[in-house]
């Protein structure tokens, strides 16, 4: 055990005994409640009354006092543990659900402090956010020992967060423990200890994750999203008691707020990039409302998080142009220099999303799951078996615009093993919006390798072949999209929505090149010359002599065939072989068909 270990396990231990004046100090309501922003499902409130809890898929029974099962999936158990779910029995609003709210919060205040699980801050601070901001919902008509129980159980909880913080972990999970921290700070004033901590630690988080142009470290839209919500609470927590606001949490929602509007299409979902799954765009809208109450500023450029984004007339573009990001490997996929393109409210060409499943998270974080090209026996980076990535390759980066004009051009060496010395993608992006060109090339260093070219299609996306064309209808539209290799459909799945569907995807493969016929070589000395043209002389007397034999014939008169006289002695005689200083060389087989290093390919909008 590291010296570092050992002092956070001394102090979590001691943070279980209670606050040096005794539990007799905390007040039996909090001095000030914080406020729930987000919405809540009346639906899944009504089955927590049944005893019935989902998430994300999964369906479980409760039972009192049994907060996690062996067959738990690790994200059931943790959103159960931090109580989230009672605004979806605030969203139902029955005397039911109240009920039921308060029976859960005791089923679990009333574990022994030790043997509780608590070594999770982010869990715990999401419980103690979570208790405070629904206080008036369940608590304030309770009795008085279950609401001194309950505060209680808040500073006890609270003091872990001040032991195990901060961790090795810098994502949004860390902002939801300072999140706690903070709230039961603000609930209970006389702990002075929540409030500092929380101060001393905000800064320097926030300045490890946020980059300078407002995008988060992780390169994930997802995670802009939900480190964007845990601030917009501390926001208003801050504002509601007329806390000072620390400088970095005021710049880091000023500047993050923007870049998440730049990651939608025109649906308002976010672009699929590294690990981010769906998010219903109301809940984007009320995160970025509540993080920018005013303005409505879109991000126009992302330098530090290397995104790209080409809006011309009603057609988005979105490239990823980084490499991945080596401190978060749960979030980084395969997915540099890939694309998704959308017109309108309707998305054309997508990536395949995320998943925590197991078998679809490996799977969905590979680059075939990505409109990008592959090299099906090389993935362009792998991980390590503890989850670490173990190649991160290079990305560069370059987007120049003229007029309504967008040109993105990228190369990675991601292809090295596979001798290619660099991948390059060129996208240019013109006429308004409806002409969307495309280039990916490999440099080589001999023989081009296999390689796929995929361009996963969104599943509202009607396809149809025409002839060397493929057509894809959206609801309003019609887009052509041709390439000069071979061009098919194959079926791939979406993960971009509320449940996985299937969906299709456009697979393209490059053409065969065939090899020039060698030329005729003329010979390199004189004597090659003088023995060519001598066996070339004796042939051609050969065949003269063949030609001007007589031609043996049968009449069809005679009876018998006309016997002819033996040669004499002296006609007789054995041809020698031909004596020629130059052999006759095997004609070589042409070499075969190589592939082509490009595919060049075009997406239009065809107006009517």
């Amino acid at each position: 055990m590291t010296g570092g270990r050992w002092l956070r396990d001394l102090r979590f231990s001691l943070a279980l005994l209670g606050p040096l004046g005794g539990m007799r100090s905390i007040p039996v309501v909090p001095e000030q409640t914080v406020r729930d922003l987000w919405p809540g499902d009346a639906a899944k409130g009504e089955r927590l009354v049944q005893g019935t809890a989902s998430h994300d898929g999964e369906v479980r029974r409760l039972h009192a006092g049994h907060w996690s099962e062996p067959d738990w999936p690790e994200d059931f158990r943790d959103w159960l543990q931090g109580f989230e779910w009672l605004r979806d029995l605030r969203e139902l609003g029955s005397d039911s659900a109240r009920a039921r709210a308060r029976v859960l919060v005791a089923s679990w205040i009333q574990q022994p402090i030790a043997d509780t699980p608590l070594q999770n801050p982010a869990i715990t601070g999401a419980r103690i956010a979570s208790w405070l901001s629904h206080y008036d919902f369940f608590a304030a008509s309770a009795d008085e020992p279950y609401r001194r129980a309950l505060m209680h159980r808040v500073v006890l909880e609270a003091r872990t967060l001040m032991a195990l913080l901060p961790t090795d972990r810098h994502d949004w999970t860390v902002l939801q423990a300072l999140k706690g921290l903070l709230a039961a700070a603000i609930a209970i004033p006389g702990q002075t200890g929540f409030l500092s901590r929380y101060m001393k630690l905000i800064d320097p988080e926030l300045e490890r994750q946020i980059l300078p142009d407002g995008c988060h470290a992780s390169r994930s839209p997802g995670a802009q999203l939900r480190v964007l919500r845990e601030l917009a609470e501390m926001r208003l927590m801050l504002q509601s008691t007329r806390i000072p606001m620390p400088t970095s949490l005021a710049s880091a929602l000023d500047r993050m707020a923007p870049v998440l509007r730049a990651f939608r299409h025109g649906d308002g979902r976010l672009a699929l990039f590294n690990g981010t799954c769906f998010h219903s765009p109301a809940l984007i809208d009320l995160v970025i409302a509540r993080a920018m109450p005013r303005g409505h500023v879109l991000a126009r450029s992302m330098k530090d998080g290397r995104f790209g984004r080409a809006a011309s007339g009603n057609t988005v573009l979105l490239v990823d142009g980084g490499s991945p990001a080596a401190d978060y490997p749960d979030l980084a996929h395969a997915g540099f220099l890939s694309m998704e393109l959308s017109s309108g409210r309707s998305q054309i060409v997508v990536n395949c999303g995320s998943s925590p499943k197991k078998g679809w998270h490996e799977a969905l974080r590979d680059a075939p799951a990505h409109s990008v090209l592959s090299i099906p026996a090389f993935p362009p980076m792998t991980w390590r078996n503890d989850g670490q990535i173990e190649t991160c390759p290079k990305v560069n980066y370059r987007h120049t615009m003229s007029d309504t004009d967008h040109l993105i051009e990228l190369e990675s060496d991601c292809y090295r093993p596979a001798g290619v010395e660099t991948y390059h993608r060129r996208l240019f992006l013109a006429r308004e919006g409806a002409d969307l060109r495309g280039e990916d090339r490999l440099d080589c260093k001999g023989d081009t390798p296999e390689f796929v070219l995929r361009f996963h299609l969104h599943p509202l996306i009607r396809v149809e072949l025409e002839e060397t064309d493929i057509l894809l209808h959206t609801h309003d539209e019609v887009w052509r999209f041709r390439s000069d290799g071979y061009s098919s459909i194959e079926e791939s799945m979406y993960f971009g929505g509320p449940t996985p569907v299937a969906t299709q995807q456009i697979v393209v493969r490059p053409a065969e090149i065939e090899p020039e016929q060698p030329a005729y070589e003329a010979p390199s000395s004189a004597e090659e010359a003088t023995a060519e043209q001598t066996y070339v002389e004796d042939v051609s007397v050969q065949e003269e002599e063949i030609d001007s034999s007589p031609a043996e014939s049968v009449s069809s008169d005679s009876k018998e065939p006309i016997a002819s006289a033996p040669p004499s002695d002296e006609e007789t005689h054995v041809e020698e072989p031909l004596s020629t200083e130059a052999e006759v060389r095997e004609p070589e087989l042409p070499p075969p068909p190589r592939l082509a290093s490009a595919i060049r390919w075009a997406f239009t909008r065809l107006d009517e």
